[in-house]
């Protein structure tokens, strides 16, 4: 049975993780900063001091279903508004026990109480990312050169070129410009989606000698954070698993 960390671990662990979202702004640098964490090499995930993936994604959900919400009052109020401006004093597109019509976003019917949708969930390629950009299985490889970030688990590869923008998949329907450097002492890769939130990739090295991997989708109405601790492992690298190529 895993032990309890002590008060003081969590407190160092909180100021590293505050320390590093205070420069989460910075630009990213393609050159690594003076004394930059040693990330390269084979790690193991510590999952008693990781939070479990479907955590985050049921933040993540909440967070869209009120969204949505928010956006059927918005399409109610106007459509309220436009009903009164134009509707005869003793009529009005209610139905006949006196209910609205059940409104419709992006062609999904969507309705009250508890937000009914005849479709997949809006926003559900937003979790599949989330969830496709946590590595798989318990092992993990890094390697890094001046050029190139790559990253291996039982998934396959992700590989990310320094200082040269790409243009890669995000969701079904959708690309995500990718990008990757240093920024402060972490290493981060970040992918803004034509439309959608932005998720970054952030890899630092803890007080502790433990790798700390922080993915963070923001935007459009959403912002949750995971982090994963990984130990260092004389093991072998992670067996892929899936094909690696597109």
């Amino acid at each position: 049975m895993p032990t309890r960390p002590s008060r003081a671990l969590r407190l160092g662990a909180t100021a590293f993780l505050a320390a590093l979202s205070g420069c989460s702004m910075a630009p990213l640098r393609l050159t690594a900063p003076a004394h930059a964490p040693h990330l390269a090499g084979n790690w193991q995930l510590d999952a008693a001091h990781s939070e479990p993936i479907d955590a985050a994604v049921k933040r993540l959900q909440g967070q869209l279903h009120a969204r949505m919400r928010k956006t059927l009052r918005a399409m109610k109020r106007a459509e309220a508004r436009a009903q009164s401006e134009s509707a005869p004093p003793s009529g009005g597109d209610h139905d006949r026990d006196g209910s609205s019509a059940p409104a419709r976003i992006g062609g999904h019917t969507v309705q009250e109480p508890g937000v009914e949708v005849s479709a997949p969930m809006f926003g559900a390629a937003w979790v599949r990312e989330l969830i496709g950009h946590v590595p798989v299985g318990s092992l993990l490889n890094l390697a890094l050169s001046p050029r190139e970030f790559s990253l291996t688990s039982a998934a396959g590869v992700q590989q990310c070129n320094l200082g040269i923008p790409t243009v890669i998949a995000f969701g079904p329907h959708d690309t995500a410009n990718q990008s990757c450097g240093w920024r402060g002492q972490a290493f981060v890769i970040e992918l803004q989606p034509l439309l959608g939130p932005k998720l970054s990739e952030q890899f630092a090295i803890a007080p502790g000698g433990e790798l700390v991997m922080t993915l963070h989708l923001s935007g459009q109405g959403v912002d949750v954070t995971l982090v994963r601790r990984y130990r260092r492992t004389t093991q072998g690298p992670p067996q892929t698993l899936l094909p690696t190529s597109d």
